[in-house]
C-alpha cells in the first residue's frame, strides 16, 4: 500500500523496521502507520531483549528507539549496546521520544543517531520521516509538543 503524505507519495514496501517502545498506544500507532505503508515490523517492549530480537528479525533497515524504557533502561545506553555489536552497528537508529528536544537532540547527534522524532508522533509526517532516514537523510524533528499547542478557541 502506498500512502500520500501531503504532495509526497510514500511507501515502505518490504522495509524491515524494528521498534523499541514500551507505550502500547505509541507502539500500536507506529506499527499501524508503518505496516499500512508496506513495512514489516517487529517490536521489543522493554529494551532488555533488543539485541537478540534484532538479530532474529534481520535484515533490519532501521531501528526506532524510545529513549525512556521501563526498569531504568535508557535508550541512549541501548544505542551504545547496539553499536557495540559488529553485525548491528550499520543499522540506522532514530530516537522517537517525548524527551525535551533541547536536551535529547544534541545528545542524540553526539552519539550518532540518524534522527530524532518527537512524540507524540505526527501521523501525517511519521512515515515520510522514516522514509527520509531510509533514504540516508537525517531527520531532526522537534515539532511542537502537544502540551504547548493551543486548543481551538470556542465561541460561546
Amino acid at each position: 500500500m502506498k500512502l500520500h503524505f501531503g504532495e509526497r507519495l510514500v511507501h515502505l514496501r518490504n522495509k524491515r523496521i524494528f521498534l523499541v517502545e514500551d507505550n502500547l498506544a505509541y507502539r500500536a500507532l507506529a506499527q499501524l502507520l508503518l505496516e499500512r505503508a508496506g513495512a514489516k515490523t517487529a517490536i521489543e517492549r522493554w529494551g532488555t531483549e533488543s539485541i537478540a530480537r534484532i538479530r532474529a528479525f534481520m535484515p533490519v533497515d532501521v531501528i526506532l528507539l524510545d529513549l525512556h524504557l521501563p526498569d531504568n533502561v535508557s535508550g541512549f545506553d541501548l544505542f551504545d549496546d547496539i553499536r557495540a555489536e559488529p553485525d548491528l552497528k550499520h543499522i540506522p537508529i532514530v530516537a522517537v521520544s517525548s524527551m525535551e528536544p533541547s536536551f535529547a537532540i544534541p545528545k542524540a547527534k553526539a552519539k550518532g543517531f540518524e534522527g530524532f522524532i518527537l512524540k507524540p508522533i505526527e501521523s501525517a509526517l511519521f512515515v515520510s520521516q522514516v522514509a527520509d532516514v531510509l533514504a540516508s537523510r537525517k531527520v531532526w524533528f522537534a515539532g511542537v509538543p502537544s502540551f504547548v499547542r493551543r486548543s481551538p478557541e470556542r465561541s460561546e
